[in-house]
């Protein structure tokens, strides 16, 4: 093949840059922002705080809504501005569920868990929407026996509750103005806020350092081959080498504004929450044009870093599709690192986890037989590997 035909698409994600020794984990974003943390960590006490059960939470949340209050109260010890001190409702969404994001695939489920709760069949309780849309209601009532009714019916879901204690309370949200267009414009508001403030601690990791080691780093993905680059990351890796073509980051670039969304699978573009998907939001950055980043001259596509959650199979699929991966003779490569060695049987099962059912999934919408035969056959020819970088 001549050297300057483009043989390898290389997909990076976080693990890259935590290669190349950069603090982008969500848990480091939260460890530079002191003020904020001492912020979250006191509220969080206080909702976790075994003398505040869900009756004080309720009746807190419709006091602050404009309803009278007879007893002890949160309230009076939580009047935390959080415009004021430019926490955004996101900030405590995620680190309210901190113990169970280990990655930003994690943020992303989260993000994902609270924008779609209507479209879950078991419909469970934690519902922003429906509460405040009852809140509402309770304020146009005039019968006192009819209003004492339908408080007792007020959500006692305690995340719920927690979530619209810190909306009405300390993001001021106004409740005279609800409908679900201005929740959902409210929440998309405050992803921005959230976005730029992640987008400004990256801004100040990114160094000579890490262009050294992002460039070597790319050398060993390459393989000698010249390579296109399809980054997850917000950050930009050294691609000083002529071996690169093209780079793009998917979900923006810190010069720009980086971007967090959810898969816009069974999600209609007429929804209030289509915006808050990749789809919308990547095609809100996209330029005029852009050079083509996926050439029929690709036999290799290697990925490293990349958790392959779900939010990400879309952009896998089309790629797949593309270059129609089942029936012509393109190669997956997925690359993992070993942190410590006495994990290295979990970590390549966990690798071989994450490829099983990013495969399977592909597998599904084949709606055919040879989607069920798709990782076997790919094993069978050499053209599904795991490889140790």
């Amino acid at each position: 093949m001549a050297q300057n035909v483009v043989s390898r698409l290389l997909v990076i994600g976080n693990g890259f840059d935590l290669k190349c020794d950069l603090k982008s984990k969500f848990e480091d974003y939260y460890n530079n922002k002191d003020d904020m943390v001492k912020t979250l960590e006191k509220m969080n006490a206080d909702f976790n705080n075994q003398n505040t059960d869900t009756k004080i939470l309720q009746v807190d949340v419709l006091h602050i809504a404009g309803f009278p209050r007879y007893f002890a109260n949160l309230n009076d010890n939580m009047k935390i501005n959080f415009n004021d001190k430019n926490i955004s409702f996101w900030d405590f969404y995620f680190y309210f569920h901190k113990g169970k994001l280990n990655n930003w695939a994690d943020v992303e489920f989260f993000l994902n868990k609270l924008l779609m709760i209507k479209s879950h069949e078991t419909h469970p309780e934690l519902d922003i929407e429906k509460s405040l849309d009852m809140i509402v209601r309770l304020k146009h009532i005039r019968s006192d026996e009819e209003l004492e009714g339908l408080k007792g019916n007020f959500t006692a879901d305690r995340e719920t509750l927690v979530l619209l204690f810190v909306l009405l309370n300390n993001l001021k949200y106004d409740i005279e103005k609800h409908s679900e267009r201005y929740l959902y414009d409210f929440l998309f508001d405050e992803l921005n806020k959230f976005e730029k403030s992640f987008n400004d601690y990256l801004k100040t990791l990114q160094n000579e350092k890490y262009k050294e080691k992002s460039q070597q780093l790319l050398n060993k993905l390459s393989s000698n081959e010249r390579y296109n680059l399809l980054s997850f990351n917000y950050t930009t890796p050294c691609t000083k080498d002529s071996s690169c073509n093209i780079k793009r980051n998917i979900h923006g670039k810190l010069e720009d504004h980086p971007i967090i969304g959810i898969d816009s699978k069974n999600i209609s573009s007429d929804s209030p929450v289509f915006r808050f998907t990749k789809t919308y939001r990547i095609m809100t950055l996209a330029s005029e044009k852009q050079d083509k980043l996926l050439p029929k001259t690709v036999k290799t596509i290697a990925f490293y870093g990349h958790s392959l959650a779900p939010a990400d199979y879309s952009y896998f699929q089309s790629i797949f599709d593309y270059y129609n991966i089942y029936d012509n003779d393109i190669t997956l490569v997925f690359y993992y690192s070993i942190y410590d060695e006495s994990k290295e049987q979990e970590i390549k099962r966990t690798q071989f986890n994450s490829v099983s059912k990013l495969m399977s999934e592909y597998g599904t919408t084949f709606h055919s037989e040879k989607g069920e035969n798709l990782m076997h056959k790919m094993l069978l020819e050499g053209r599904l590997i795991l490889k140790k970088l």
